[in-house]
């Protein structure tokens, strides 16, 4: 235990973002260690230690993630189950008065789904979106991820969403043994539900040093076999995914698919890489982040000139000849996301990382602060 006491001093600051450095495109905050449940695959091991953070100390982390970025970016808001904190709403309105205009919360959707009220009070205060767990449709696969069959929270989860006119993202939770063959028809639910689901996040199940009571020989999918797997379940070509302008190639990769006569479409079948890259050239990051703003606004800020409307003609098959149907078209991203476990980090991916958590010690890469920072003081004490 000596050495990776020693390991982790030597790695105090490893995956640290700073003020004037890479910065990242997305940040999460966690309010709370409690939960009402007692998932088998969690990453943060909820309740371990159960406390809430005090409002004053989430709103340091806020100002802290802000000192690194510069401007607001997406945040989501996590924990733990962050509607345990009797305090959230003051928690979200706290982050607006800082000026986030993209506040999501990550929730496995148990208060929502009993209480609608409470999510309309959190739209009130200025929450914009919904990060529901949603792993799959069977009752086998829900007890085997989250230890107890979900099928009515989620619906009821996801009814409160619509009733309070937000948006949501499915989070999949990609298990190898449980739920691959499920992904096909979690793209059918969100299709079929295309007026609140706005996007479905596939994130390879990973063994963080928090809670994994699955076999012991599990491993996630590196970025290849889980595109392949997208592609084989859903229909969506693997190279209709991009994914160099959001961090690491191996860390993320996107495609947006637009319900054209029943088909699914991917824009970046027609759109290719190559001309993403030019248009992001210009203002790169403005434009990723513009594109949390919605549709609507994205498409006046950035697309309202001839060299983006040639950009559009190029997806004729979806969009016709009218560049003004990309205000009209049905449309669901699908994201990609793969982790890194411990013995795998790499220290080029930590370096290009997007996606942040800030906290008491500072912002880090979420990879990093998983596997080196989130336990190391009680390692220390233990040690």
């Amino acid at each position: 235990m000596a050495s990776q006491n020693s390991t982790l001093a030597v790695s105090k600051r490893y995956g640290l973002f700073m003020p004037g450095c890479s910065k990242p495109l997305m940040a999460m905050v966690e309010v709370t260690n409690r939960c009402n449940m007692a998932c088998p695959i969690c990453f943060s091991d909820a309740d371990h230690l159960a406390s809430d953070v005090p409002v004053l100390e989430v709103e340091k982390y806020l100002q802290r993630l802000l000192e690194v970025t510069e401007t607001p970016i997406p945040i989501q808001i996590s924990g733990g189950e962050p509607t345990e904190h009797e305090n959230l709403p003051e928690i979200i309105a706290r982050a607006r008065e800082l000026g986030y205009r993209n506040i999501e919360l990550i929730t496995n959707g148990v208060r929502i789904a009993n209480d609608p009220s409470f999510l309309i009070s959190l739209k009130d205060k200025g929450l914009t979106a919904v990060y529901l767990q949603f792993d799959g449709l069977s009752k086998e696969t829900h007890l085997k991820i989250r230890g107890r069959d979900m099928t009515a929270v989620r619906h009821q989860a996801l009814e409160s969403i619509r009733q309070a006119n937000l948006c949501c993202t499915l989070a999949v939770v990609v298990t190898r043994g449980v739920n691959e063959n499920e992904l096909g028809n979690i793209v059918r639910f969100g299709i079929d539900h295309i007026d609140v689901v706005r996007a479905i996040s596939f994130q390879s199940a990973t063994r963080f040093p928090g809670r994994f009571t699955l076999d012991d020989n599990q491993s996630g999918f590196k970025m290849p076999e889980l595109l392949k797997l997208i592609e084989k379940e859903t229909g969506v070509p693997c190279d209709s995914f991009l994914s160099e302008h959001l961090g690491h190639p191996d860390c993320n990769a996107m495609s947006l698919v637009f319900l054209i006569n029943g088909k699914l479409e991917p824009l970046f079948k027609y759109i290719r890489q190559k001309d993403i890259l030019n248009f992001l050239e210009d203002r790169g990051r403005e434009k990723i982040l513009g594109s949390f703003a919605g549709k609507k606004d994205f498409f006046f800020r950035h697309l309202t000139h001839p060299a983006a409307w040639k950009l559009i003609a190029k997806a004729a098959p979806i969009f016709g000849k009218n560049p003004y149907n990309v205000l009209r078209r049905k449309h669901i991203l699908l994201f990609a996301k793969s982790f890194m476990d411990k013995d795998v980090l790499d220290a080029e991916r930590v370096n290009n990382c997007c996606y942040a958590i800030s906290g008491k010690d500072g912002v880090f890469s979420f990879c990093a602060y998983n596997n080196l920072h989130r336990f190391a003081d009680a390692e220390k004490k233990t040690g």
